[in-house]
């Protein structure tokens, strides 16, 4: 049984470009049991599980509601609805784990005490709906603490058809999905303070260090690089998907320039958008900063 999570990066990015606007349709769900069967052979006989990790909140036959939750001094409690649009029972396990990133902003997750739920293993039947429960155990600190309540599909093994029998295909494929919803509890005075810490350029690759300089966390919605020549014309640019950056906690994004375009240029702006606001930044370039 192999288990795949694909959270960040290429993985999240083609899991969003298959999401689109953020449903999976069970005619997408089909093809891609389909395409796996392919790939694994008529004769396969193990069972192949794959767990996908993602940001948004619906996926195949179910969804959850709300995305993310925020917990503070006032509201320290809260309720996830698992809402199962499907025609078949679907099985549910439940877990929740404190999230942190390391220096190159990789999700990791510890187990925790601090957050309270129930249940921890559930069945929703078709069309219904199942409440998960939250609250959470301890005092608030000065900076925010963050956690995942992960919602995991049980796989239920595919029932092998007359059809699949007569193609001699003698297992199934079952795709699980496992979504890892946000719980941020906020401290008293939250401060939300991001900067460009550094730009630099080598070998014709432009990196800037995005670095949450406040007590809860942002979530930037895109890092764009432009680069412009010395009369001021844009030559250059590329917009780079953003990710949550937890407070205290800085990421590197970067952009890789054309060579033949790179000895044009004389500086590249960097702009950091969130939600709320953005920030921005300017790098000379150099020659002997691009690819040779």
């Amino acid at each position: 049984m192999e288990h795949k999570n694909i959270d960040q990066g290429k993985g999240m990015q083609r899991m969003k470009n298959i999401i689109g606007n953020g449903s999976l349709s069970t005619v997408w769900r089909k093809r891609f049991e389909a395409s796996i069967k392919k790939c694994m052979g008529l004769t396969a006989t193990s069972l192949l599980l794959m767990t996908v990790l993602v940001s948004q909140s619906i996926a195949g036959d179910f969804q959850i509601q709300p995305m993310a939750m925020d917990l503070s001094l006032n509201v320290k409690s809260g309720v996830f609805s698992v809402i199962n649009n499907g025609e078949e029972k679907i099985d549910f396990q439940v877990s929740a784990k404190e999230w942190n990133q390391d220096e190159k902003g990789k999700d990791v997750y510890v187990d925790t005490k601090d957050i309270v739920f129930f249940p921890k293993v559930m069945s929703v039947e078709p069309k219904g709906q199942r409440a998960i429960r939250i609250g959470l155990k301890g005092p608030l600190g000065t900076k925010e603490k963050t956690y995942r309540l992960f919602v995991e599909e049980i796989p239920t093994p595919k029932k092998t058809s007359a059809d699949d029998v007569k193609k001699n295909i003698r297992a199934g494929v079952t795709i699980a999905f496992r979504f890892a919803m946000p719980i941020f509890v906020k401290p008293a005075r939250p401060q939300e303070i991001y900067v460009i810490d550094k730009i630099e350029m080598s070998k014709g690759a432009v990196k800037a260090i995005i670095r949450n300089t406040g007590n809860v966390h942002i979530k930037l919605r895109a890092v764009t690089f432009s680069g412009k020549a010395a009369d001021g014309k844009e030559l250059f640019s590329k917009e780079v998907a953003g990710w949550y950056i937890l407070q205290g906690l800085s990421l590197p994004y970067e952009a890789e320039i054309p060579k033949d375009v790179c000895k044009k240029l004389t500086t590249i702006g960097v702009v950091a958008q969130t939600e709320d606001g953005k920030i921005d930044g300017k790098f000379n370039v150099e020659k002997n900063m691009c690819a040779q």
